[in-house]
């Protein structure tokens, strides 16, 4: 394939619909192909004592999201491939994170090499595994007013705060959800349910705040019929006092057909600050629907007096109708109940503040919300 028809073909990517870009391709290449989700809501979050909040939100179900995708068989059994994907900011028109960097491709912007037998080496920006093995198992995959990931807080986190600051930028780019500059190894497929990899981050002299995170890490887990279990591993070296950040997820579920349940957990150290967060999931099908429903726990612990026993519960529920194969109704609900001097809250509602002295301190109260939307494949 030349150069001028590998052009022709992402220009026709942009231009058409999907399964008219699959056809655009020459026989001798793979297609390229776009596709995405627009998941637009309503939500309410109400702050104890500090007042409720109504706005329209993006991606509370699934996110809003633009993928370009493409693969290109090298024949013998391998292949090379490329993965863009970019938040859309359905409810504004925006595009990309808006931290760090205002980062277009800020979800994934990876390369790939491909053996059927020895696996795929990726390169470029990904999910950490830890992520992966906690949002794999959520209800909800970590998303909307009932995410698992409510307390992943910088600013209410006393560890992660320790590691990583709590200006808003490092919430947003703090290395618990995706990181840059990495290099992956994943096993090939075919291992008997066993699934897996290895991962490396370059800091390239920078800081996690910026999005520049030196780290490694790995993942491993097995499948065999309705059983999972997965666990994972990534360690930062370049947090704001020079101690190395862990973080550590595992998890477990079993598919009874008509219901899903799973447990997980996730750990966070750092220092002598730790935080354990355990979720507990349940998935029941409703018709054609589904019943969403979720359990959450943060318990805080290090040396400051005040971060033990500042812990902090979210009880999550919902439910996504489908009108089609591609386009979902869907409501949620949550709360969150903190404990002590916790001040975790359900994003979208008004400022909370962690310092006692502040007129928004937030410590032992409720966050409480709810959610309407309509998401569309395409």
């Amino acid at each position: 394939m030349s150069i001028r028809q590998m052009k022709g073909v992402a220009l026709a990517c942009l231009l058409l619909p999907a399964a008219a870009c699959a056809q655009s391709a020459p026989p001798s290449a793979s297609a390229i192909t776009l596709s995405g989700v627009l998941d637009l809501g309503l939500r309410q979050v109400r702050n104890a004592g500090l007042g409720t909040d109504r706005s329209v939100v993006h991606g509370a179900s699934s996110t809003s999201r633009l993928v370009i995708r493409g693969q290109e068989d090298l024949g013998s059994g391998r292949s090379a491939s490329f993965f863009l994907d970019s938040t859309i900011v359905a409810d504004t028109g925006g595009a990309g994170a808006s931290a760090p960097s205002g980062q277009f491709w800020d979800r994934r912007a990876t390369v790939s090499l491909t053996d059927r037998s020895l696996g795929e080496l990726r390169l470029g920006r990904d999910w950490v595994p830890t992520q992966l093995v906690w949002s794999g198992f959520d209800p909800f995959s970590t998303l909307g007013v009932v995410s698992a990931n409510t307390f992943r807080s910088t600013a209410a986190s006393r560890v992660l705060g320790q590691a990583f600051g709590t200006a808003p930028e490092t919430q947003a780019a703090n290395p618990t959800l995706r990181v840059s500059n990495a290099v992956e190894y994943f096993l090939p497929s075919g291992l008997g349910g066993l699934h897996g990899g290895l991962i490396a981050t370059a800091g390239e002299r920078g800081t996690t705040a910026a999005g520049q995170t030196s780290g490694r890490g790995l993942r491993l887990g097995w499948s065999a019929g309705r059983f999972m279990v997965s666990a994972a591993q990534f360690t930062t070296r370049n947090t704001r006092s020079g101690q190395d950040f862990v973080d550590r997820s595992l998890g477990a579920s079993w598919n009874f057909g008509d219901a899903k349940l799973s447990l997980a957990q996730r750990r966070w150290r750092h220092g002598d600050d730790r935080q354990v967060n355990t979720l507990l999931g349940l998935t029941v099908a409703a018709g054609a629907g589904q019943i969403r429903l979720s359990w959450v726990h943060a318990d805080q612990s290090g040396t400051s007096a005040a971060t033990n026993g500042s812990d902090a519960t979210l009880l999550g529920a919902g439910y996504v109708h489908p009108l089609s194969k591609r386009t979902t109704l869907y409501g949620q609900v949550a709360r969150v109940s903190n404990q002590g001097g916790a001040s975790f809250a359900i994003p979208g509602g008004p400022a909370v503040s962690a310092s006692p002295t502040a007129a928004n301190h937030f410590g032992g109260r409720r966050s409480t919300a709810w959610e309407i939307g309509l998401r569309h494949d395409f």
